[in-house]
């Protein structure tokens, strides 16, 4: 990806997170990244007037952001318990992050901790329970555990040991872990209605799968099938990505 498209990226994601949680005073408030890589989201965020801080459990993104931004707040991030007081941001965000993290409960309970009263978790992941496996750009069956997916990568001769780090996400599993917090968090979305909302002609084209593109497009040029099929899919789980909202009380 060219680094304009990168920076379009960064700056997307940032509009997405402040539509998707309808904030719209943020000014001057504290947001943490879960595993900032480039950069470029806190950077916009840093422009935008947030006061952002990252953590990186990759040592070279770390120091080449380091590098790239010295007026950005980032960390080296071990693994363990994030090296921050409790209460300390506003917001808490990850991108495509949980789905490689060693442990989804200890990131949700720490995104807990960490959270201020009323600040909100947001994060965006690959759904497994969808038709689309964006590591490898293939096509995906909601059926898929671990290891029937390992099957299915090796069947295509496309598997890597790469696929041994990526956690199954789903939202069952997304579920079980908020759950074990729900006398301090509100769950807002797990996506559903995030998916439909964005599904137009620009986040089709980001599919790397030329087949289920084509899907995706004659679906859209259909609207009154599309709005039937999409509530149908964001009703059985089956949209993609995972976009997790939630707000502590």
């Amino acid at each position: 990806m060219s680094d304009d498209a990168l920076l379009k990226k960064a700056g997307y994601q940032l509009e997405s997170f402040l539509s998707d949680c309808q904030i719209s005073e943020f000014r001057g408030q504290k947001i943490l990244e879960i595993g900032f890589k480039n950069g470029l989201f806190l950077n916009e965020c840093h422009k935008a007037g947030l006061i952002p801080t990252g953590i990186e459990i990759e040592k070279s993104y770390y120091k080449k952001v380091k590098i790239t931004y010295p007026h950005l707040n980032v960390v080296w991030y071990n693994g363990e318990r994030i090296p921050f007081p409790n209460e300390t941001f506003d917001f808490v965000v990850s991108y495509q992050v949980l789905e490689h993290v060693s442990c989804i409960e200890h990131i949700i309970s720490e995104c807990v901790r960490l959270l201020k009263p009323n600040g909100i978790m947001y994060h965006v992941c690959p759904n497994y329970s969808s038709f689309y496996e964006g590591h490898y750009k293939v096509i995906w069956t909601p059926c898929f555990n671990k290891t029937s997916g390992r099957y299915y990568l090796k069947l295509l001769r496309l598997y890597t040991p790469y696929y041994e780090t990526l956690n199954i996400v789903k939202p069952k599993t997304i579920l079980q872990n908020l759950n074990s917090h729900k006398n301090k968090i509100n769950l807002i979305s797990l996506g559903q209605k995030e998916f439909m909302q964005k599904f137009n002609r620009d986040q089709i084209q980001k599919v790397d799968n030329i087949l289920l593109k084509k899907i995706l497009l004659l679906l859209l040029k259909k609207k009154m099938l599309s709005e039937i099929l999409l509530k149908f899919i964001a009703r059985i789980n089956w949209y993609y990505p995972l976009t997790i909202i939630a707000r502590k009380r």
